[in-house]
């Protein structure tokens, strides 16, 4: 008698799940050894690579955490798309985090994309905003001392994007949309 497998939907999620708590383990294991038993105790070398390989877990949490390629947003977002940038939105309140994700230009809208809205591992549209919205584009400090753009309004609000190099996104921002630089 020959048996079939049965692939459960569900496993790529699970192993995103498992793999998340598993790095926070590791982190904690971690830092509980960096901090807890003293450095002479381990050669030198094994101490101070504890801290490389603590970094290096906490790389691996926030690619799996935060991070959204362009392919994540190809799969929910099957149509073409002239820009993509990874960015971080500024919320309205202050008390709130920064929603990170991949932020697309279409020909009509600004949309940005995140990662694991509620419990799943999906990407989600999280915020959109039309072209003919959007009264200008100018670079600044956003939120403490991260710059980024600051997209002005038609009705006189801002939005704000945190990104890391902002007069390169800037750039290529204003000559995908065809704008003009004041």
């Amino acid at each position: 008698m020959m048996r079939q497998a049965h692939w459960n939907l569900k496993f790529p999620f699970v192993i995103v799940i498992d793999m998340k708590i598993l790095l926070k383990v590791l982190l904690l294991a971690l830092f509980a050894t960096v901090v807890f038993i003293p450095n002479d105790m381990i050669a030198s070398w094994a101490y101070w690579s504890l801290f490389l390989l603590m970094f290096y877990i906490l790389y691996l949490y926030y690619r799996f955490t935060y991070y959204v390629s362009e392919k994540d947003v190809a799969r929910v977002h099957p149509d073409v798309y002239k820009y993509s940038v990874y960015c971080a939105k500024v919320p309205p309140m202050t008390s709130e985090d920064l929603i990170r994700g991949r932020c697309i230009v279409t020909d009509t809208h600004f949309e940005l994309y995140q990662k694991g809205l509620g419990n799943s591992n999906s990407i989600s549209l999280v915020w959109s905003r039309k072209i003919t919205d959007v009264v200008s584009i100018e670079t600044g400090k956003v939120v403490g001392l991260r710059h980024g753009l600051i997209f002005t309004l038609s009705d006189g609000k801002k939005d704000s994007f945190a990104i890391f190099s902002a007069s390169k996104v800037y750039d290529s921002l204003i000559t995908t949309l065809g704008w003009k630089e004041i």
